[in-house]
């Protein structure tokens, strides 16, 4: 067999070429023509909250890892600190104690705690907070203290921060609808209805199966 002189591979390269060229354009000025090896730079697309095969759970929408929270700058910094205290007797305790709002009440703060208040709270605990929400007068749940009872009139901040949290007796936590901020929130505008006094002259339900505020 004779050798390919240099010649003849230029040439057959060139062909190879012009074939190439052409035969990737198309009429169709929104296409991107003929794909050699696509998988070397095309990877495969999964619908959001489709199907992953790639992993056991199947699921193409990955969940955060455990404890991970949002980043934050200066001005957020108190918002996004992981909650120090264990869901524990001894937690509680310690919430109540040592755990402050980083919030400056001002009237902003206030219409955004009654705005979640309205949204989360005022069905167990009332409009003035004396227990008697819609859910308390159709006979949904019972026992809802008013924030105005010897229980809750002296409640310490953190405690409310920690009920809101986790949950305390009755009351499920709402630490998945409501954010850090929010709960502080929502605990100055409960401060702000026991400061004012609104339901006083309503008579308090009992305490016995009282669940905790707000």
């Amino acid at each position: 067999m004779k050798k390919l002189n240099i010649s003849s591979l230029a040439l057959i390269f060139t062909g190879i070429a012009v074939l190439t060229v052409f035969g990737s354009c198309t009429k169709d000025p929104q296409s991107p023509g003929y794909e050699y090896m696509p998988d070397m730079y095309r990877g495969p697309a999964y619908e959001t909250y489709g199907i992953n095969s790639i992993f056991a759970d199947s699921l193409s929408s990955r969940v955060p890892v455990k404890g991970s929270i949002p980043r934050y700058n200066a001005e957020t910094l108190p918002f996004y600190e992981p909650y120090p205290y264990p869901n524990t007797n001894e937690g509680y305790e310690l919430a109540g104690t040592n755990f402050k709002s980083p919030l400056t009440v001002s009237p902003e703060v206030l219409e955004k705690g009654k705005i979640v208040y309205n949204n989360f709270c005022v069905h167990c605990h009332g409009d003035a907070g004396d227990g008697n929400g819609i859910l308390v007068q159709r006979d949904k749940f019972a026992g809802v203290p008013s924030y105005y009872s010897a229980a809750l009139a002296n409640l310490p901040e953190g405690k409310m921060y920690h009920s809101i949290f986790y949950g305390k007796n009755m009351m499920g936590s709402h630490a998945s609808q409501i954010n850090f901020e929010e709960r502080w929130q929502v605990i100055h505008y409960v401060q702000k209805l026991r400061a004012d006094g609104l339901g006083l002259s309503i008579a308090a339900p009992s305490d016995s199966a009282a669940v905790a505020a707000p």
